[in-house]
């Protein structure tokens, strides 16, 4: 089971959800299940805005798929995991 990277699930914990576009977050989404999406990457978008169109925490996205590269290297048409990080996903390298 996954859950938030800092500070754990909580009961207000929020559920993992597509907001809807917003500023440097315009990509693509495909719901893959309730709780996980596919995000594409577009020009400008930026992992800060992915994370909160998603209710997610930027620590969450970057622990799922940046865990040796830098975040803000981001290119369009990098397709993102947008979930809960799994417990057995590594914090850095």
């Amino acid at each position: 089971m996954g859950g938030q990277t800092d500070g754990g699930n909580t009961a207000n914990t929020p559920e993992v959800e597509d907001t809807g576009p917003q500023s440097y977050a315009v990509g693509k989404v495909k719901q893959i299940n309730d709780y996980e999406y596919r995000y594409t990457v577009v020009k400008e978008d930026q992992v800060l805005a992915i994370a909160s169109r998603f209710n997610l925490q930027v620590a969450d996205v970057v622990r799922v798929n940046f865990p040796c590269s830098d975040p803000l290297n981001v290119q369009p048409g990098t397709v993102l995991d947008i979930r809960w990080p799994t417990d057995s996903e590594q914090r850095g390298c």
